[in-house]
């Protein structure tokens, strides 16, 4: 199991960067960005899942969601 430092350094580092009014990497950063905010949204509060608990479920981390993009990185 990844940490969520781990795994958002594994999304940065796929991330190309280039100046800030360049469009070239943009059709290609889109899936990673898209990545880093969904395990931004299911990162850990106090041992659980920040969004799945807020749906009144009490749900640890890492949630399903987390446990599949560790998976498909690995």
């Amino acid at each position: 199991m990844m940490t969520l430092e781990e795994l958002s350094a594994l999304i940065n580092d796929a991330v190309e960067v280039c100046e800030p009014d360049c469009a070239k990497h943009q059709q290609t950063n889109s899936p990673w960005l898209a990545l880093r905010a969904v395990v931004e949204l299911h990162s850990a509060y106090f041992g659980l899942c920040k969004t799945c608990t807020t749906l009144n479920k009490h749900i640890a981390y890492p949630c399903v969601t987390i446990q599949a993009v560790e998976k498909e990185l690995a």
